[in-house]
C-alpha cells in the first residue's frame, strides 16, 4: 500500500509539472503574439499616418479644410474601432489545457482501478 501511495504522490507531482509546462507554453505563444502585434501596430501607425496625410490632402481639393480634416479623423476612428474588436476578439480566446485534462482523467480512472482491486 506505501508503494502505491507513493506511486499516486509521483504521479499527481508529475501532473502539475506538466500542467505548469502546458500553460506556460500557451502563455509565451500569446506573448509573442502580442509582442508582433504591438511592434506591427507601431509600422503601421506610421504608414498610416502618411496616408491619412494623403486621404486629407485629397480630400482638401474637394472639401473646405475642416470638412476634410473631419472626414478623416471619421475614417480613423473607424478603422481603430475595427482593430479594437479584433483584438477584443483575439484576446478572449481562453488557454486550454487539454493534455493536462486528458491526464488527469486517465489518472483518476487509473486510481479507481486499484481502489477496486485492493
Amino acid at each position: 500500500m506505501k508503494e502505491v501511495t507513493e506511486d499516486l504522490s509521483t504521479l499527481v507531482r508529475k501532473e502539475i509539472e506538466l500542467a505548469k509546462q502546458e500553460l506556460g507554453q500557451a502563455a509565451a505563444a500569446k506573448a509573442t503574439g502580442a509582442v508582433v502585434i504591438a511592434i506591427v501596430g507601431a509600422l503601421a501607425f506610421f504608414a498610416l499616418i502618411f496616408l491619412l496625410l494623403a486621404l486629407r490632402d485629397g480630400l482638401d481639393e474637394i472639401f473646405w479644410k475642416w470638412v476634410a480634416d473631419l472626414l478623416t479623423a471619421a475614417i480613423l476612428l473607424l478603422i481603430g474601432a475595427i482593430g479594437a474588436l479584433f483584438a477584443r476578439k483575439k484576446l478572449a480566446t481562453p488557454i486550454k489545457a487539454d493534455l493536462t485534462k486528458q491526464t488527469i482523467k486517465e489518472d483518476v480512472e487509473f486510481a479507481k482501478n486499484i481502489g477496486r482491486r485492493s
